[in-house]
């Protein structure tokens, strides 16, 4: 007997889940008119907000939302075959999603299926669009790229232009007066919790609305038509759904297998970027071309928002009850002038190249810029060191705690050392490594990370500001070869006979000679080395102290006789090719296409680099110094080139410059042929066109010595990065 009472739920899962009702009210709804594939197109949509919640969350665990390891983050998932395609699913599927959305609108709008009852469905829908499109805007700015930063720097500007809130509303996006730190974190929210929250809130409640009003039914058939084809849910429906939403993977995995994510140089405020705005945007920045002056705001803000209102209010402004589109033709006629319009600005975007551009009015009022970071600061090079160099050199650059066990690493405090070595040297030494002491960070750091370095290393020789006794030099901690290589071997040779450099200098003495050396004494010696002798013999007091001078005297002693020759600085092994067959050509057939060698390797380039330093320092270095200029003898030696000159770069050619090196030139110029090859000369000559010409430019006014000696390791990286541009230029031949 029926006591009229719902039966409970049986079966274990029924009884403890309610699986029966569920699968009721999810499985079994009735469609009217029987499954379609017209009606799929609504899962789609929740199927790839799915699958983008999926990869936002992959994406999210490898990513850091800050100005430093934003950019870094990303590249390093892009980097990754697995991350770069998930990234690429993530990147592509907004779009489609943004497709999907606007092609179920226009099939919601032509299926009448916003009126009565289901006016509040719509409005639902209407809202989604707008999440989904600040999803968009919001996650746009967090590859922190160089499109990502200005674009959304100017999607900021057109906020701004909202009048009376315009600039708070800028001003709380960003975080503060501009992009930084702060806006990506609150993006990253908004982009990553709240918008999506409030996405899932609004799916919630446009499904309750749909299932409570049910599927629209077609307005060409009467309702016994429909209630005869009618069927549930499951089966049909769900395969529809399941074939559509499998065939959108496969094209979106083939997409983006084609096509990956972009991601461009990391963003830097101080290199303006004329950013194009994504396809779905276009129309809306080719509007606001017809919009100038005082009518920025109409294109701004005025029109959207007019647009956004008739849309959300469209089921109350449209009083036709008709829902077969033949007879609604305004709301049609509407559609189409709509549709044709957005396209047809779209396509003049595109053969235009329209470009994102700020408001003149946001620009007028946007606040004062920070002064920029100059790329010092930019690459926070004291935290760069202390990771990467104080193990070993120490916090403050002398290498003390570990010279016991490693006595050739180098004292930076010492001037010696620091007037031993040009810039191009340190940074090539920084970059290239020296094994197995000196690991290469070419692979470890960014050139501007390895560029900050060196100026670092520079810094670590300044003096005291304020005058005071000067203290005698640091000990170069440089052994008696390299201290004779640095300053003696570029006039008296590796044997110390000084034939080479005796045209020019007459007076050279001939430290093999028994006799010389018998008539003079050590403390002769150490009194020419600290404080010069002659024209040609420069003092050295001020770069070397005490203790080196004897370490130099020591060496000079050791030449009596001719017993001693100093090694020139080894260059790098030639690893042979591998043992391969001789092929003999047969002359009788075609001979093949030969291809041309590709150009030096990383590590061929490192090697060559490290022979024309090595040739600098010890036959160049003495007379033109560490920076080409040659000002110590230019008293003595007045045509003594300035290889930073402009003038002189370009009155004397690459051939000029070998023969100049191999042969010698005038009386002061020795010839240096048997000593250096041809490609070593050709090398030698690319170094030596690396030292300029430096950009004058007036020195602006600073207010004491600090700031000045700032700006001039400031001017000192722009040329050092000036010069590594112009060795990486392949040697004229």
């Amino acid at each position: 007997m029926s006591t009229g009472q719902e039966q409970p739920p049986s079966g274990f899962w029924g009884q403890r889940t309610g699986w029966s009702r569920l699968k009721q009210l999810l499985f079994l709804e009735p469609l009217p008119g029987g499954a379609r594939w017209s009606a799929a197109f609504g899962s789609l949509l929740l199927f790839v907000f799915v699958l983008q919640v999926l990869t936002g969350i992959l994406l999210a665990m490898n990513y850091a939302p800050s100005v430093e390891s934003a950019w870094p983050s990303v590249k390093a998932i892009q980097d990754d075959p697995t991350g770069a395609f998930i990234r690429g699913a993530h990147h592509w599927g907004s779009s489609a999603m943004v497709v999907l959305l606007l092609f179920h609108l226009v099939q919601v709008f032509v299926w009448g299926a916003y009126k009565k009852p289901r006016e509040l469905t719509w409005m639902v829908g209407v809202l989604l669009l707008v999440c989904i499109l600040g999803l968009a805007f919001t996650g746009y700015l967090l590859p922190w790229d160089q499109k990502a930063y200005w674009a959304t720097k100017v999607s900021l500007g057109i906020a701004s232009t909202t009048p009376v809130v315009g600039d708070d509303l800028r001003t709380l996006l960003q975080g503060g007066p501009q992009l930084g730190n702060l806006t990506l974190t609150r993006f990253y929210g908004l982009h990553g919790f709240i918008l999506p929250g409030l996405v899932v809130l609004l799916i919630v409640v446009h499904l309750y609305l749909f299932r409570l009003h049910g599927v629209t039914p077609s307005w060409g058939q009467s309702a016994e038509q429909l209630k005869s084809k009618e069927e549930p849910f499951w089966p049909r429906q769900v395969l529809m759904d399941g074939v559509l939403a499998l065939v959108f993977l496969v094209g979106l995995g083939l997409w983006v297998n084609a096509y990956p994510a972009p991601l461009e140089a990391q963003a830097d405020p101080a290199q303006p970027y004329n950013a194009r705005p994504e396809w779905y945007f276009m129309f809306y920045f080719q509007v606001l071309r017809y919009f100038e002056g005082p009518w920025e705001v109409v294109g701004t803000f005025v029109l959207p928002l007019l647009f956004f209102l008739v849309l959300f209010f469209w089921p109350l402004l449209d009083r036709n009850p008709q829902r077969d589109p033949r007879r609604r033709p305004v709301a049609l006629g509407l559609l189409t002038v709509g549709t044709v319009g957005l396209i047809g600005l779209t396509v003049a975007a595109i053969a235009t190249d329209v470009r994102m551009a700020e408001p003149v009015q946001a620009v007028a009022r946007a606040p004062a810029p920070a002064k920029l970071a100059g790329p010092i600061q930019r690459a926070d090079v004291a935290k760069v060191y202390n990771t990467n160099c104080a193990a070993c050199h120490g916090v403050d650059g002398s290498g003390k705690q570990i010279r016991a066990g490693m006595p050739t690493i180098p004292d930076f405090t010492s001037l010696a050392w620091q007037l031993s070595q040009t810039d191009l040297e340190i940074t090539h030494r920084i970059r290239d490594g020296n094994e197995p002491l000196m690991p290469a960070y070419r692979d470890k750091l960014p050139q501007d990370h390895i560029l900050a370095l060196t100026i670092y290393i520079r810094a670590f020789a300044v003096g005291l500001t304020e005058p005071a006794p000067k203290p005698p030099p640091i000990a170069a901690q440089m052994s008696p070869v390299q201290l004779y290589r640095a300053y003696c071997m570029a006039c008296h040779d590796a044997d110390g006979r000084g034939q080479t450099a005796r045209k020019a200098m007459p007076d050279l003495p001939d430290l093999t000679d028994p006799k010389w050396q018998a008539t003079r004494s050590d403390a002769e010696f150490k009194q020419a080395i600290l404080n010069g002798k002659g024209k040609f013999m420069l003092p050295l007091k001020d770069r070397l102290g005490a203790g080196d001078a004897d370490q130099l005297v020591a060496s000079i002693r050791a030449f009596r006789g001719g017993k001693q020759v100093i090694q020139v600085e080894p260059h790098p092994p030639i690893v042979p090719p591998p043992d391969q067959p001789a092929v003999v050509p047969d002359v009788k057939k075609k001979p093949p296409h030969v291809k041309l060698p590709a150009g030096p390797t990383a590590e061929e380039l490192a090697a060559r680099l490290r022979v024309a330093t090595g040739l600098y320092r010890q036959y160049c270095l003495t007379c033109h110094g560490t920076d080409g200029q040659g000002r110590e003898l230019k008293a003595v030696m007045p045509t003594i080139p300035d290889f930073s000159s402009a003038a002189w770069q370009k009155a004397v050619s690459n051939p000029q410059l070998v023969v100049g090196i191999l042969d010698g030139k005038g009386t002061l110029m020795p010839a240096f042929r048997g000593r250096v090859d041809d490609e070593q000369a050709q090398d030698l000559a690319a170094y030596i066109r690396a030292f300029g010409p430096v950009q004058a430019a007036p020195p602006p006014a600073v207010a004491d010595d600090f700031e000045r000696r700032f700006r001039d390791l400031q001017e000192q990286w722009n040329e050092l990065q000036r010069q590594l541009r112009e060795l990486s230029r392949p040697p004229q031949r």
